[in-house]
């Protein structure tokens, strides 16, 4: 499938039997494969993609033995190139880091391994960080934080004019079933099975590896654990899973510049108040709307309520098509559009739970600091300010073709020219470059 289609959930929900997979693809041997992995029996398996299967089975009657072990020869010296010696090293960064990214230099060998750590031990590596770098005060700063841009999510879905009273009221239903992971997780992971050595980079990347594929093969037939972390405590990063039906914020992002238990609410709100607000609203984004507050797969919008939801994802579909002559390439706002979608709706919500916390201080968007900028300015410079990076062109080119998100600067721009509150923060006029007569509003 392309990456367009991909993004539909429904479209990668192909249940399958062992049966129907050796109809598919009967020149594999699945029993021995899943005997091999130690894997259970179960009831049935989840295909993604259908037509790979078909491709697989033509590939296996033509292809010759050679061939194949020579693919699996070279994908298995791939993926453990960073563990062997320096001449693969120096391959794989030469493809992958210069070529595709235009990467100078291969990164000093002290953060390879503390990347290498995270990936492999990240939640015993994330109880160092976290003891270091996450205090009490932090996660409870962050637990305010989210609780009230999850209100403020709550306040614009009762503003929107578009939304009949049961779908309304669905959605209220969802968000409040929300479940929010701030930080590290309840329990860390016990990696004490692993056998790690100082002899062998290579046996240690392979013991953690099969300890990782032999814990996701025991979650099945289980009940949902809706506790387990898809990243580790030190990642900047955070992530809605729409399945758990969670939002997830490692304590690798609730650090300055984004997040700050001496910054000024502005500032928070601006930098991780939007984060938080962006992942709430994966949860409502084109994608996120098609499960239920249960993880479920299931649509609970009426038919009405829908088409106005898609006129109003197309048109930030339609905005974020960008022909980027610079690079020589084209953006494809379809397949940005999930994330394009939070990007606005948690700009949207997380100013508006900035203004309910300035009013509890008798203060307001225009209140001046000491700097002499409103609150206003302080929460879109902080915004603009948190996407500041530098990216060569072959690695945006990359990103245009194979990234969800759209480019920084497009994450930016884009989001903020819909904002009327940012053209009254700065006094744009209509006309000017960051100003649109009508601006695109989902949530």
């Amino acid at each position: 499938m392309d990456a367009v289609t991909r993004r539909a959930p429904e479209r990668v929900n192909n249940v399958r039997t062992l049966a129907e997979l050796e109809a598919a693809v009967p020149s594999f041997d699945w029993r021995a494969y899943f005997a091999a992995l130690g894997a259970p029996a179960p009831a049935h398996y989840r295909v993604s993609s259908p037509g790979f299967l078909a491709g697989l089975e033509q590939l296996l009657e033509v292809e010759p033995l050679d061939h194949w072990k020579a693919y699996l020869r070279w994908w298995a010296l791939h993926a453990a190139a960073d563990a062997l010696p320096s001449e693969f090293v120096d391959e794989s960064f030469e493809m992958f880091g210069r070529t595709l990214s235009g990467a100078r230099e291969l990164p000093p060998r002290w953060r390879r391994c503390v990347e290498y750590a995270d990936r492999d031990l990240g939640e015993s590596l994330g109880q160092a960080y976290v003891a270091r770098a996450f205090p009490l005060a932090s996660k409870q700063l962050a637990e305010q934080l989210v609780a009230s841009l999850e209100h403020a999510l709550a306040t614009s879905i009762d503003q929107l004019d578009w939304m009949t009273p049961a779908t309304r009221r669905a959605a209220h239903r969802k968000l409040d079933a929300l479940g929010e992971d701030i930080g590290y997780p309840a329990r860390f992971r016990d990696y004490s099975a692993i056998a790690i050595s100082r002899t062998s980079m290579l046996d240690n990347v392979a013991h953690a590896a099969a300890f990782e594929v032999h814990r996701q093969l025991a979650t099945i037939g289980r009940p949902v654990d809706r506790q387990l972390w898809e990243e580790t405590p030190p990642t900047i990063s955070a992530y809605y899973n729409p399945q758990h039906h969670t939002i997830n914020f490692p304590a690798g992002i609730l650090q300055p510049p984004l997040f700050s238990t001496d910054a000024d609410p502005a500032v928070n709100y601006g930098g991780i108040g939007v984060v938080i607000g962006h992942e709430i609203v994966h949860g409502f984004d084109d994608g996120g709307r098609k499960f239920d507050g249960d993880g479920n797969l299931r649509d609970w919008w009426t038919a009405p309520d829908l088409q106005r939801y898609e006129e109003r994802t197309a048109c930030l579909a339609r905005q974020y098509t960008i022909e980027l002559p610079e690079l020589g390439i084209t953006t494809d706002g379809r397949r940005t559009l999930g994330e394009d979608t939070a990007d606005n709706g948690g700009v949207h919500i997380a100013l508006l739970a900035l203004q309910a916390t300035l009013a509890q201080r008798g203060q307001t968007l225009d209140s001046r600091g000491a700097d002499g900028l409103t609150a206003a300015q302080r929460f879109f410079l902080s915004f603009a300010f948190s996407w500041c990076v530098a990216e060569r062109p072959d690695a945006e080119r990359r990103a245009v073709l194979t990234d969800p998100h759209s480019l920084p600067r497009l994450r930016v721009d884009q989001a903020l020219a819909n904002s009327a509150e940012f053209a009254r923060a700065f006094g744009c006029k209509p006309g000017a470059p960051m100003v649109r007569p009508t601006g695109c509003r989902v949530w």
